[in-house]
């Protein structure tokens, strides 16, 4: 750990400082800042020199020297390895920590000191869950290291057991004090401070008080007093006469537990001017109670206004800020492991220099905005600014608003829950000159905007001072009243007072909390500062979709580093039940009716059938713990339904088509990925057109469903192919089929009326009983159309008739074998031939006269003999019909009998 070596004077600006750390063999042994910072190599004991040049001509040097002992101690550490800084172990085992475990204890001096019993011993017993660490000293230097071990006892739901519990509570006043036990009516309590102004209270994560002060002296939450180690009768020099002239703030450690804790004060020089100072509180020592182990060091020289801000920073930092008197110069350190930096130094354009420091600076609870307050005379004004908590704590300027000439004086402001409303405390003096209380609405920057927005919410000849929100919820502002056995409290702070709905206004109650006799508020009221939250926390349940199906795990194991051997989930149909039991456990409302669904696994993977609350509840068994319930979790399910997409888009004339989701779920978190990358549930397609494909994505949820359309640009072939239609009316009951091919779900079909058509006149055919004419119209989904005209002339077949047998015995009745066409006006008959059962031709004629062609059952002038036949007929349509189709031929036989 470096070194760091301040200076207790404040030099103007352009002054140079070199200094040399008494180790050249180390890199970096000289600096030419205004701190010296040095990371020694090798203990021992060395001279310091910093050589001090001011900016004035003709003024010699100022050189400063001190001797610092460097001592070096061993790298401590409570686990297997550096690494390990947390143990998991089952109730009612024990575990012990060795502070020279690993490394083995150091043969010169060492004092040893445990957070937070404070125990001297080398080793300690645990038993507890919570944080312990270890700090060893060298006294002659100094020097200290520290190690810490978080311990965690599996299926314990307090990370803190350790640490003993109190409500949070606010020390003020004449002896006031009050326990946030209810938020909403706090317990009034006394306390043993006696102050006008700034007070200051710490907790830890628990969010039970620690300590309180008023700048000079501390107490502990049983308002014991704790004091400087080394002379309990020094006190702290802070000033009580200011406005906010204490603050405290962890002092973090990088490898210790959270024990040690800043405060900052102001003390006035000879010339009557505030300088900043602090002092550190120990809670490892006196047992674990708690005392002062640095007492009034100088910070800062350079002369202050009465107002110290601390503000919670990024992980691991706080930040201190300060103004600087008569000016508008905004400082801040940076507390952090690594001690207090040196300031950021800040005049932001605009913003107003304070010529009278009483009065408040106050920062939003979500360190996002900050107010300061400029008193008269001989005007009340505020400045506004945003703030960067957790980047590098630089203000940045908005706007000024000018409140009116002083008195009543500006002092004390507070924000809303919300952010959007501002509440100013404007002080009279108690007789003649009435105190308010303002509300604006600064959800806008603009000064005109938020000064028109003033609204009066009290007006009072009680004497106010500051405004504070409470330190658990944050909902109720509580008002500070000089002299008052009671504190008054703004309700419903988002509330506009202009707001229509009346019931809905901020509110100011009188008489929030009452003090016992000879207990009285005065004008300070302590702002809240959190500790670093305990890194350890249970497993929570986690939600994933995969497609539709969700996914639920919980996200760490339950006592790492032990396994979870079992999870047994559980899905029900319900909300969570707004009451927790009587352990603090989360639980289901009413869930022995609404049970859904039951799994053991890992991994719970289920498809909802329908939308809507649903809680999920998981418990773990380990080696250490039987089904220990995590707190239940509410999920929000939203389905993938409805949700559609055409299979097929066809279009008939237009160069583009329109592509879009036919049916959506109701959910406003939808994203699209087309194929085409476009992003919007509805494209256009160009031609020509082809596949395409669509993700729909519930960024809510993580599910996912995939869609596919084919995109067809069409032409009349494609439902029009060349084929000749007829209908033959020759026909008992003709009817012929005018099919349109192709799909037909994206058409409509209009043929033009006509009695041959026998169909309904919609459809993608017709049915016809006549020839003629025919006409259809197509018409896509985009309103465009084609049309065709069907020709459908009177053709028929060519078919003949040839008797089976006939009698050529001359009595005049079936004496030949005369084969005939159906229609002669369809088909004609061209040649006949007659074949014996051996083959041989008895008979062949070929004649365009059908009345040619008959045989008379005779060969060679004689008639044949009774027998079957074999007859070959040939034959051809006339012009009219299928002449295309030249000359058929037919085969057959015939019965020749007598």
């Amino acid at each position: 750990m470096a070194t760091v070596f301040e200076l207790t004077e404040h030099f103007p600006t352009g002054t140079t400082f070199t200094w040399d750390f008494g180790e050249p063999s180390a890199p970096g042994d000289k600096k030419s800042s205004a701190t010296g910072v040095h990371q020694y190599c090798s203990p021992g004991t060395y001279t310091v020199k910093v050589t001090i040049q001011s900016p004035l001509p003709n003024t010699p040097p100022l050189i400063l020297t001190e001797r610092v002992i460097i001592g070096q101690l061993p790298n401590i550490y409570l686990g297997k390895d550096t690494s390990e800084v947390k143990k998991t172990i089952c109730l009612g085992q024990e575990l012990v920590l060795n502070a020279f475990q690993k490394v083995g204890r150091p043969s010169y001096p060492i004092e040893v000191l445990w957070y937070p019993k404070g125990q001297t011993t080398d080793t300690i017993k645990v038993r507890e869950s919570g944080c312990y660490s270890v700090k060893i000293t060298e006294p002659q230097s100094g020097c200290s290291a520290e190690a810490k071990m978080q311990v965690e006892i599996c299926g314990e739901t307090d990370p803190n057991q350790v640490l003993l519990k109190a409500p949070p509570a606010w020390y003020f006043g004449s002896s006031a004090g009050v326990k946030f036990e209810n938020p909403d009516n706090p317990t009034p309590t006394t306390g043993r401070i006696n102050v006008p102004n700034g007070v200051a209270v710490m907790t830890d994560p628990t969010n039970s008080i620690i300590y309180y002060t008023d700048g000079q002296k501390v107490f502990d939450r049983d308002n014991n007093p704790i004091t400087y180690t080394k002379d309990p009768s020094v006190l702290i020099n802070g000033d009580i006469t200011n406005s906010q002239g204490v603050t405290t703030m962890p002092k973090t450690s990088c490898k210790g537990c959270q024990s040690e804790y800043y405060i900052f004060t102001l003390k006035k020089n000879a010339a009557n001017e505030n300088q900043i100072y602090y002092s550190i509180v120990d809670m490892k020592l006196n047992k674990g109670k708690g005392g002062l182990s640095v007492i009034n060091q100088l910070l800062s020289p350079v002369p202050s206004t009465e107002r110290l801000v601390a503000s919670q920073g990024g992980s691991g930092f706080y930040w201190l800020i300060s103004q600087d008197a008569n000016s508008n110069t905004i400082r801040t350190f940076k507390v952090s492991d690594a001690g207090i930096s040196a300031p950021t130094i800040t005049s932001p354009s605009g913003s107003t220099s304070l010529t009278s420091s009483a009065g408040y600076t106050k920062i939003s609870t979500d360190w996002s905005k900050m107010a300061v307050v400029v008193p008269g005379p001989p005007t009340n004004k505020l400045d506004l600014f945003d703030y960067d908590a957790s980047g590098d704590g630089k203000p940045t300027y908005l706007t000024t608003l000018n409140l009116g000439a002083s008195p009543p004086t500006i002092y004390g402001v507070e924000y809303s829950q919300d952010k959007k409303v501002l509440y100013v405390s404007m002080q009279g003096d108690g007789r003649a000159i009435h105190s308010q209380i303002l509300q604006f609405n600064i959800s806008t920057n603009n000064a005109d905007t938020i000064l028109a927005s003033k609204k009066v919410l009290l007006d009072t000849v009680a004497k106010i001072g500051a405004l504070q929100i409470d330190p658990v919820y944050n909902t109720i502002i509580f008002v500070a009243i000089e002299g008052s056995s009671t504190l008054g409290k703004i309700t419903q702070t988002n509330g506009l007072l202009s707001s229509t709905d009346t019931l809905k206004r901020a509110k100011y109650e009188p008489n929030a909390v009452t003090f016992p006799t000879n207990v009285t508020s005065q004008l300070g009221l302590p702002p809240s500062i959190p500790s670093p939250p305990n890194p350890s926390s249970p497993p929570s349940i986690k939600q994933s979709c995969d497609g539709t199906t969700f996914s639920y795990k919980v996200d760490k194991k339950l006592c790492d580093p032990m396994n979870n051997d079992k999870i047994v989930w559980k899905i029900y149909k319900t909300t969570l039940d707004p009451f927790p039991t009587s352990t603090g456990l989360t639980v289901p409302l009413n869930p022995a009716g609404t049970l859904y669904y039951s799994y053991e696994g890992d991994v719970m993977k289920h498809k909802f059938k329908d939308a809507g609350k649903y809680v999920i509840t998981a418990s773990i068994s380990n080696v250490c713990v039987k089904d220990f319930l995590l707190d239940a979790q509410e999920f929000d399910i939203q389905i993938m339904e409805p949700l559609s997409l055409k299979e097929e888009y066809n279009s008939i004339c237009k160069d583009n088509a329109k592509v879009k989701l036919d049916k959506l779920p109701p959910q406003k978190t939808l994203t699209f990925e087309w194929s085409s990358k476009d992003k919007t549930p509805e494209i256009v397609v160009p031609k020509p057109g082809g596949s395409y494909e669509v993700v729909v994505t519930d960024t809510a949820t993580g599910c996912s469903v995939t869609k596919k359309t084919q995109v067809n640009f069409l032409s009349n072939e494609y439902f029009f192919p060349k084929k000749d239609y007829f209908i033959c009316m020759d026909e008992v009951n003709p009817q012929t089929i005018l099919q349109i091919v192709g799909n037909s779900r994206d058409f409509t079909f209009a043929w033009t009326p006509n009695s041959a058509i026998i169909s309904p006149l919609n459809l993608n055919y017709a049915k016809i009983n006549r020839n003629g004419t025919y006409q259809v119209e197509i018409k896509d989904a985009d309103g465009c159309l084609t049309s065709s005209t069907y020709a459908v002339p009177d053709k028929c077949e060519p078919l003949i008739f040839a008797p089976s047998i006939f009698t050529p015995n001359g009595d005049g009745k079936n004496d030949t074998f005369n084969p005939i066409p159906k229609n002669p006006a369809r088909t004609q008959i061209v040649n006949v031939q007659i074949f014996n059962r051996w083959g041989e031709m008895l008979f062949s004629k070929q004649s365009s006269n059908s009345a040619e062609l008959s045989w008379d059952g005779k060969f060679n002038g004689q008639l044949v003999p009774p027998d079957t036949y074999a007859w070959v007929i040939q034959y051809q349509s006339t012009p009219e019909n299928f002449p295309e189709k030249g000359i058929m031929t037919m085969r057959g036989a015939v019965v020749v009998a007598y």
